[in-house]
């Protein structure tokens, strides 16, 4: 072993014990209950500056009283006044001036006690109270957040449901109506049907709909105006007056006008309160302040967009009934509320009377009526679902950068909090010592205290004992019933990905490899190359590219990288999409499975603790531990390729890319200046930036696990693939 591989060796528990971040160490499956954690902690804080603040206030209460009792002593002597009559007198002089130096040390204790209200008690009861404002707002934000977003994920989880028993009646009914040859002939059928109903609704988009506003629309166009106004136009809420109900999705008639002036090109105020009035009579609004068929351009007046409108324009219905935060209420009362707003505006849409259709009627069974009943059920449902999983999984990626963000913020402000701490009791010191020289060993003994406080430490000390999992992403992935794993490119397990892909390594992780290796000779110097890497990337940016990566297939490496290009972020930003997408996977490339083999593996061959006390002389002594150590490493090097070899082909082929593509920049960077203690730095750290990605960490167990892997991996690389090339033939070979 080198010199360098020893030091990288030493190193290892350095670097994994290297003090963790609030963003990676407050996560939990269900978000809650690491933030619950974090804040009981944050609060316990608030609690500790309480006390100090109570310890200094009574400190200053007692310095009051003991300096007004100190001024009041000549008060408590008799016949003093005969005294100070008789000057003479060395006794009297004695009296009299020990009298006056109690007298002023009261004064000193008075302005002690100035001094702790002026300076210590009330900046830092100011900074104590906004700390706290600060910690409660954190706290409000997220749970309020994330307590939404679970609630959407139940939402999404009930779609699936619903989607997943259309699917099952649809293949149930196949099954039980068609035989093979009948179900090629319904598919048929079918397919005719669907482009009867497709021709006639593109005919029917361009027949006459309504005049609205002395404008003639067809069906295409009023679509197209709808959703701009549905769209664009910013909707509120409405709360009816008397009863405790809202309205969603509503706009007033001011807001309505003015949007429809400035988008739908309208001569004059006159028309486009025209304009208001034609959607309220074509059904497409309702009014919502009482019973009535008017429209009003006032702010006063209030108007709900219908269903009606939504389903004509195509788009989903914000806060429908299947939705999400929509208080229950009563039967009777709603079906009132139902009958009540239909009063409210009793237009309907005007009906059209289409040419007739140059397209043949195909003609249908019942059964394959039916079929085409519950095949459309199954598709709109598939559509809905499709939807609401991708619009949740950004939803997702924002919680998460939000949690980032305010996560990062709290550690901040509770090393603030320590730092603060650690201040006020020395300018406490300094209060009572600068004026009271009989104070200067407590004093001092204060001062050791306060020497011996750590924020820093009990930064890490809070977080050794209270973390609750690192950063670990769980994406919200879109089941298809037919095709899993299609629609997608993150949160796919990796085999399903390599399959899809017909790649035994997913595109992207082999894209953004291959796209490293010609951004590298770009980069200005191996620091450069080497930051790409290690360097924190800000998680909103990250989610940027892994958005457009993720919103629609991509079959080969050109389309990869042609989003990648088109872009057009940082180099780092690139690699960190890569880390997102190990982290995303349901299984790590190194699986649970094999997790507690490897764990007693390395708990067993662990390279014999170092210390700096001084080698033995002897020859025959270092021969022995050298041979010892080699030992070790042999043996802890063959159980890994051996356990690792187990793992599913994708896993280990995407593990060999990984770290041969380290490799060669390791290779790169021992050709520099410095290069054996510039690789062995970034074997130390990138080490610890794929030990999670590599493997899903356990607490308390931390990262130590997959930074001795990953290291083992890179300075063994030849050893362990070579091994595991070797085990993967005789597999073949041995059916």
């Amino acid at each position: 072993m080198t010199a360098i591989q020893l030091k990288i060796h030493k190193s290892i528990e350095i670097r994994v014990l290297r003090m963790p971040n609030f963003a990676d160490s407050f996560w939990s499956e269900d978000l809650v209950s690491g933030i619950q954690v974090l804040f009981e902690k944050l609060y316990d804080g608030c609690e500790e500056c309480d006390m100090f603040i109570q310890l200094f206030a009574s400190r200053m209460q007692f310095e009051v009283n003991y300096g007004r009792q100190l001024g009041g002593v000549s008060t408590g002597i008799d016949h003093l006044d005969k005294v100070k009559n008789d000057p003479e007198v060395t006794t009297a002089n004695a009296l009299l001036s020990m009298t006056a130096q109690m007298v002023q040390e009261g004064k000193h204790h008075l302005s002690v006690a100035s001094n702790i209200e002026a300076f210590i008690l009330q900046p830092f009861s100011q900074w104590c109270d906004d700390h706290r404002k600060r910690v409660e707002y954190s706290e409000k934000s997220l749970k309020s957040n994330v307590g939404n977003y679970q609630k959407s994920r139940k939402y999404v989880s009930k779609l699936e449901r619903e989607y997943f028993n259309k699917c099952r009646q649809l293949e149930d009914f196949k099954r039980s109506n068609f035989n093979e040859d009948e179900l090629v002939n319904a598919t048929a059928s079918l397919k005719l049907q669907e482009k009867y109903e497709d021709d006639v609704a593109r005919e029917k988009d361009f027949q006459h709909f309504a005049t609205v506003a002395g404008i003639e629309f067809d069906f295409k166009s009023m679509r197209e105006a709808l959703q701009l106004l549905l769209k664009e136009l910013p909707k509120s809420e409405y709360r009816v007056p008397l009863i405790n109900y809202t309205l969603q999705n509503t706009n007033s008639g001011g807001e309505i006008t003015k949007f429809v002036m400035e988008h739908m090109s309208l001569k004059d105020i006159d028309q486009a309160e025209t304009f208001g009035q034609d959607l309220l009579n074509l059904g497409f609004l309702k009014y919502c302040n009482g019973v009535g068929n008017t429209f009003v351009n006032s702010k006063k007046f209030q108007y709900q967009w219908k269903g009606y409108a939504y389903k004509f324009a195509n788009l989903p219905q914000p806060f429908a009934e299947s939705e999400i935060n929509i208080p229950q209420m009563d039967p009777k009362l709603s079906n009132y509320l139902q009958d009540f707003t239909s009063k409210m505006s009793p237009g309907s849409p005007i009906p059209s009377t289409p040419a007739a259709s140059s397209v043949t009627v195909p003609s249908l069974s019942d059964s394959e009526k039916e079929l085409f009943r519950l095949r459309k059920e199954a598709e709109l449902a598939d559509s809905k679902y499709r939807q609401e999983c991708f619009k949740m999984d950004s939803l997702r990626c924002s919680i998460e950068e939000l949690m980032v963000d305010h996560l990062s913020f709290m550690e901040k402000c509770e090393l603030d909090r320590l730092k603060a701490v650690k201040k006020v009791t020395f300018d406490f010191c300094g209060a009572i010592g600068n004026k009271i020289s009989s104070l200067k060993i407590s004093v001092d003994t204060m001062l050791e205290n306060n020497d011996r406080m750590d924020p820093t430490g009990d930064l890490l000390n809070l977080l050794s004992q209270c973390r609750t999992g690192v950063f670990q992403p769980r994406a919200i992935t879109y089941n298809n019933y037919y095709n899993p794993g299609a629609f997608q490119n993150f949160g796919i397990d990796l085999e399903s990905r390599c399959r899809l892909d017909k790649k035994v390594v997913p595109l992207i992780a082999s894209v953004i490899l291959s796209y490293m290796d010609q951004v590298y000779p770009e980069l200005p110097s191996d620091k450069v190359r080497t930051a790409v890497w290690t360097a924190p990337v800000k998680l909103n940016l990250t989610h940027q590219l892994r958005h457009l990566l993720n919103q629609r297939q991509l079959h080969d490496d050109t389309e990869v990288l042609e989003v990648i290009k088109d872009y057009n972020g940082e180099p780092s930003t690139v690699a960190s999409v890569l880390k997102i997408y190990l982290l995303e996977l349901p299984e790590r490339l190194i699986t649970k499975d094999i997790y507690d083999v490897l764990k007693v593996l390395y708990a067993e061959y662990s390279l014999p603790a170092t210390t700096d006390e001084e080698e033995p002389t002897s020859d025959e002594v270092k021969g022995q531990e050298a041979d010892k150590k080699l030992e070790i490493d042999n043996n802890r090097i063959t159980g890994l390729a051996t356990t690792l070899a187990t793992l599913p082909k994708p896993h280990i082929a995407t593990l060999d890319a990984i770290i041969t593509h380290f490799y060669r920049l390791i290779k790169i960077l021992k050709m520099g200046e410095s290069g054996a203690l510039a690789a062995a730095e970034f074997i130390s750290a990138i080490s610890q930036e794929f030990a999670n990605c590599i493997i899903e960490v356990r607490m308390p167990d931390g990262n130590d696990l997959g930074y001795k892997i990953f290291y083992d991996l890179l300075t063994h690389r030849k050893q362990i693939f070579g091994e595991l090339k070797r085990q993967g033939t005789k597999k073949k070979d041995n059916p």
